[in-house]
């Protein structure tokens, strides 16, 4: 159950880490400064999270540790769920088992909390190590014991140098890794360029390089995005040389191939990616975005609230949770998960958005007309809130003219951009303009008709226009529920590839269910 878990006090933030002196558990030694763990298993990073559990557990070794004391210590006064502790829980019992060779465990205390014990590593030394009077070596011995010595400080030379290698190496991953949730950047590609040159036959490590390298293409100059398509395709087919499962790997080359590949086969590679790395966020979202495009939101729900068991506070997918539940008709609950996501992200245009098509699209045009004119900076451009100016007014209005108004604005705009298409699409629906909604829809979809999308020469316009072509998502939400039901629906979905999609998976769309 999620709640707002008490105050900031006594919360461990990561200055306190820094300076906290490294200690032992077991047959582990753990540095809270720089977040590594070596251990007999190896040395890794971890989260910080996950350091912050793992360090108020061992300060009370042996006693129980309430989660609500956790809660406290760790996430302050952050909105959080139950599943985000027990997902860090999970990390620091892989650490004692896998790193610290289970010389220490994290016990649950039903009802209440956790404890950690050490079971092995770290003992007193035992009676009778200390050398006994007149008891001596011979020269033989002192010799060999000297060679065992030698080669034993070699070793340790050896390890130390070698974990610091791993050291590095796991926080350039972790990294990464944070970095392609956030949202990754140039430093994100350098990071992984240094992670292969450390270890050039970890396919993980060319498997993120690939995956960041190909979000990174997407935006850019089209002499840029065409080098780093082609840097992406390298650094993936490298990664599944050394592993034919890398999950990051498999997901850049789904991402390459795009619309390329048929509906259904896009739906079985992301389920294969997901069967190899269940935390593979991306690729949940990825299914997540297919499946509300076919019109199966009920599915596309399930996968979303999965993500969000691992991310609680993700805008990406709080916003989608807000879209799925205006779509299945529960629109006080989409404004109270919307306004709640402002909240948290008040500066971000994301939920401003969703809030701002909410209303526009559930019989508040007037409210959302107010969002526009007072935080017009909000909406992606000026070209976007001059189309939607005078289709506000028809949506409030619904006279005649303003509706002639509106038509034609969703007609200009289709022509112009892939994203007004399915935005005028759903205005034109809910003003009971079905005939345009189907020129729309065809013009950009199909590209017949007389609302086809104007080439303005820009290799850009191809990129989004493929994006936008099979987020079709918007062809299933309330305001389209006329084009729906009419007879010419059907048959554009045919044309789709649609109803192939849902032929090949033996399901139906949540609308011919209802």
């Amino acid at each position: 159950m999620d709640a707002l878990r008490g105050s900031d006090e006594g919360l461990l933030r990561a200055a306190d880490l820094a300076a906290r002196e490294e200690f032992r558990l077991g047959e582990a030694t753990i540095s809270p400064g720089t977040r590594a763990v070596i251990g007999p298993g190896g040395a890794t990073n971890v989260e910080p999270r996950v350091m912050q559990v793992l360090v108020v557990l061992a300060e009370s070794a042996g006693q129980v540790v309430t989660r609500d004391r956790l809660f406290d210590r760790c996430w302050g006064g952050t909105y959080v769920g139950d599943d985000s502790l027990n997902r860090v829980i999970g990390a620091v019992r892989k650490l004692a088992s896998e790193i610290a060779n289970s010389s220490f465990v994290v016990e649950t205390v039903p009802r209440t909390g956790y404890k950690l014990t050490v079971a092995h590593g770290t003992m007193p030394r035992a009676k009778g190590w200390s050398r006994r009077k007149g008891i001596g070596m011979s020269r033989r011995a002192a010799l060999t014991a000297g060679g065992a010595l030698a080669t034993l400080g070699a070793a340790g030379f050896w390890w130390r140098a070698r974990s610091q290698s791993d050291v590095r190496f796991e926080t350039l991953l972790q990294q990464a890794e944070d970095a392609l949730r956030r949202g990754p950047d140039d430093r994100t590609a350098k990071l992984l360029h240094e992670a292969v040159s450390i270890r050039p036959q970890s396919a993980k490590a060319w498997g993120l390089l690939a995956i960041v390298t190909f979000v990174l293409a997407q935006g850019a100059d089209p002499k840029v995005a065409s080098a780093r398509v082609k840097q992406a395709e390298s650094a993936a087919r490298r990664a599944l040389s050394i592993n034919a499962k890398e999950p990051n790997a498999l997901l850049a080359m789904f991402e390459l191939q795009g619309s390329t590949l048929e509906l259904a086969t896009r739906d079985q590679r992301l389920r294969q990616i997901i069967s190899v790395d269940p935390a593979n966020l991306m690729a949940i979202g990825e299914l997540v975005l297919l499946l509300q495009a076919a019109g199966l939101n009920r599915e596309s729900w399930n996968w979303n609230e999965r993500a969000l068991a691992a991310e609680p506070l993700s805008v990406e997918f709080l916003c989608k949770r807000a879209l799925k539940l205006w779509i299945a008709g529960r629109v006080s609950q989409a404004d109270k998960v919307i306004d709640q996501v402002r909240a948290l992200y008040p500066s971000n245009p994301w939920p401003w958005w969703i809030r701002f098509m909410i209303l526009a699209l559930t019989e508040r045009p007037r409210a959302a007309s107010a969002m526009l004119e007072s935080s017009p900076a909000m909406i992606s451009s000026p070209t976007e809130a001059a189309f939607w100016r005078p289709c506000l007014a028809a949506l409030d209005q619904r006279s005649p003219q303003s509706i002639a108004l509106a038509r034609r604005a969703c007609s200009d705009g289709a022509r112009k951009s892939g994203d007004l298409a399915g935005q005028g699409v759903m205005i034109l629906s809910a003003l009971g303009e079905v005939d345009a909604a189907f020129d729309v829809t065809n013009g950009f979809l199909l590209s017949r008709g007389s609302v086809v999308r104007q080439d303005n020469g820009d290799p850009r316009q191809v990129t989004d226009d493929a994006a936008y072509r099979i987020n079709t998502q918007w062809l299933f939400t309330p305001p389209a529920a006329l084009m729906r039901a009419d007879p010419r629906f059907l048959s554009l979905c045919d044309d789709l590839g649609l109803t192939d999609y849902w032929r090949k998976r033996g399901v139906k769309p949540d609308y011919l269910l209802t």
